[in-house]
């Protein structure tokens, strides 16, 4: 009774009199050769749990063993699972066990941005560290090994290497057998089609490929063995994994998915199979099975495993479409916040759908510093004491503008730096108030766009504190208007700073529907979001020792910007003034609160600022037909008017 009250972890019932010890059979002399028949087990996948058990000190739900099960003998095995299921760590064991049990095994983890990939890497090496068995087994040679641009976990003669996509170049210098591709939907679709896939067509043991490939049609020639059977599952073949949350229809993941479940459905039905490949013809030795889709969502998550209160808060507050992406593991058309995702995905530049205005065709990317002879205009969003802060720069242009940075901080992050001695300000303000300065010595500011409330006041006086004012800049005081008089417009100083009242109703409306408005008519776009320029960065950092602030973490920002925008709602107050918030939930303490949106204050601000710079009209061109009677060198002893005969006729009385 006891046995069976711990073992209900594992929510199976099992006939435990049909249960057996494979190592029993070993009797006699082949004792011998024990470590050969346990090396025989080991390999096996219904095994994998005994292996994550004793070998990697890892306790395994069956769920998780039949994934791993799942995975290891399919050429392109796909897994979606609901967010906090532990994706990230299943996929970094199975790796590690992959490593272990294939010796030679070369095997790559991608991602978009190096924190992607590097978030398998720890995982990794927690695994390592707790793990006194496997370190034994591979030898003192092994084990974690970390630089700036690539991370590499060393079993034996195999290596897991962690780095950035970037343009390919460092996966095919790897030469490796297996590529796990984590959060697909943010990989560039191109940079994955023509890399990623055409390294699936190298054979990972090519000789011994022919060999096994010959001997199985002579063998069916011999009627040996079935014909079907000559494609059976081979996991030494090279592997692609895909890997991620669902994201939204539109994105290229969900295309991949759909692609992946009609190859299955089709169960090698060529006619079936026809349609899938459209146009395209369908491979002779195109194996079916060698596909596979691992979806997870919360519901099928054994009780405990996520805390079920604060998922069901989630399905109460926020979209249904985002809970389903995020939890059901499901792909959805779009969001339905005041911002969709496909309206906000519609004005990001790309090198296949160019965004022209009259002044020619944009592209760019994300930026660490601006050009010159170009204004910006900053918003900022300052911190509370939970709140991030955030600033927001956004480039002008005269018939469009432009998303180049972002950066947030808070006030945990701050004195993790003040301890490092990366930062020297002890006032979180002051720090904040601090890069606002330092950004404008890279980006040349024409307007700062703030919050008033939080910190706006706090930040404010620390941009015109004397003490805090390095020798070469000049304090920052507020924006003189001709219509509202202040005690500092004559203060010496940079009269830049707009103090924004966000919690103004027609403010708020105007800035929010403005922002949309703009969104539709692509007049602000976001930056190209570059694998290529991001894996070139890295080495850019590596040479500058830049650990902080990097090109990445300005691209994730943004992506951070996107998704806030994407969960605003628009709703009424009691009173019937309407309102943009991100969905309710609950906090610690039971408390209410909100989704932090501190990136879209930013932009909110900025955008408005920008559009009251850009808003003062064009003069109207006046096309003139005679011109000034100075001008006319026509003699006056004619009429003095010229025109249709049917006016002239009845003004000749009158003049």
């Amino acid at each position: 009774m006891n046995e069976k009250v711990s073992d209900a972890w594992l929510d199976i019932d099992v006939d435990e009199s049909s249960l057996f010890n494979p190592m029993s059979f070993i009797s006699g002399e082949d004792f011998d050769e024990f470590h050969l028949r346990l090396t025989w087990l080991m390999g096996r996948p219904e095994y994998f749990s005994f292996v994550c058990k004793q070998v990697f000190n890892i306790d395994l739900l069956p769920s998780q063993a039949l994934m791993l099960q799942e995975m290891w003998g399919r050429k392109f095995p796909m897994l979606i699972a609901s967010r906090g299921f532990g994706k990230s760590f299943i996929l970094s064991l199975y790796a590690m066990m992959r490593a272990l049990l294939m010796p030679t095994r070369k095997i790559v983890v991608v991602g978009a941005a190096f924190r992607q990939s590097k978030v398998l890497f720890e995982y990794m090496d927690t695994i390592w560290k707790n793990a006194p068995i496997l370190r034994d087994m591979v030898g003192s040679n092994s084990g974690p090994r970390r630089d700036v641009d690539m991370c590499r976990m060393i079993l034996g003669d195999s290596t897991v290497t962690c780095l950035p996509l970037g343009d390919g170049s460092k996966i095919r210098g790897q030469r490796a057998n297996d590529i796990i591709a984590d959060e697909f939907a943010s990989i560039p679709r191109e940079i994955f089609e023509n890399v990623v896939a055409g390294f699936a067509a190298v054979s990972a043991s090519p000789i011994e490929n022919v060999k096994m490939i010959a001997a199985q049609k002579k063998a069916a020639e011999l009627g040996e063995i079935n014909p079907d059977e000559m494609q059976a599952r081979n996991p030494a073949s090279n592997q692609i994994i895909i890997s991620g949350t669902a994201y939204y229809d539109f994105n290229h993941f969900s295309e991949y998915w759909k692609k992946w479940k009609a190859i299955i459905q089709s169960k090698g039905n060529p006619k079936r199979l026809e349609t899938v490949f459209g146009s395209e013809e369908v491979p002779s030795d195109f194996n079916w099975e060698d596909y596979s889709i691992i979806r997870i969502p919360f519901e099928l998550l054994p009780e405990g495993f996520m805390d079920a209160g604060q998922v069901a808060r989630s399905k109460a507050t926020i979209h249904s479409g985002i809970y389903q992406m995020e939890y059901g593991a499901c792909f959805t058309r779009d969001s339905q916040g005041f911002f969709k995702r496909s309206l906000l995905e519609s004005c990001v530049v790309n090198k296949d759908t160019t965004i022209s205005f009259p002044s020619g065709e944009v592209f760019f990317e994300a930026s660490l510093r601006g050009n010159p002879n170009t204004e910006y205009v900053y918003g900022v969003d300052p911190a509370s004491e939970v709140d991030n802060f955030s600033i927001v720069v956004l480039e002008l242009h005269s018939d469009h503008r432009r998303i180049v940075h972002c950066w947030t901080t808070n006030r945990s992050e701050h004195k993790e730096k003040l301890k490092s001695g990366v930062v020297s300000e002890t006032d979180f303000y002051a720090y904040c108030a601090r890069k606002i300065r330092d950004l404008m010595k890279l980006f040349p500011c024409r307007h700062i766009a703030m919050d008033a409330q939080g910190g706006g006041i706090a930040v404010m006086e620390s941009l015109h504190d004397k003490d805090k004012v390095k020798e070469g800049e000049h304090p920052i005081w507020p924006i003189i208007e001709e219509d509202k008089e202040k005690d500092t417009d004559g203060y010496p100083g940079i009269h830049i700073l707009e103090m924004c009242q966000f919690a103004k109703s027609d403010w708020l409306g105007e800035a929010n529907h403005g922002l949309r408005k703009d969104f539709e008519d692509r007049i602000l776009i976001f930056p190209f979001f570059d694998a290529v320029s991001l894996g070139l960065s890295v080495a850019d950092d590596k040479m500058k020792k830049r650990i902080h602030d990097t090109l990445e973490d300005c691209v994730m920002e943004i992506e951070e910007l996107k998704n806030e925008l994407s969960m605003i709602e628009m709703s009424q107050t009691p009173a019937g003034r309407d309102k943009w918030d991100t969905p309710e939930v609950k906090i610690a303490g039971g408390k209410k609160g909100r989704l932090r949106k501190d990136r879209y204050s930013a932009l909110l601000m900025a955008n408005m600022a920008a559009r009251t710079i850009q808003r003062t009209p064009t003069p109207p061109v006046y096309d003139t037909v005679g011109g000034f009677v100075s001008n006319n060198q026509e003699k006056l002893d004619g009429p003095m008017y010229m025109g249709p005969q049917w006016f002239t006729e009845q003004m000749k009385d009158i003049y």
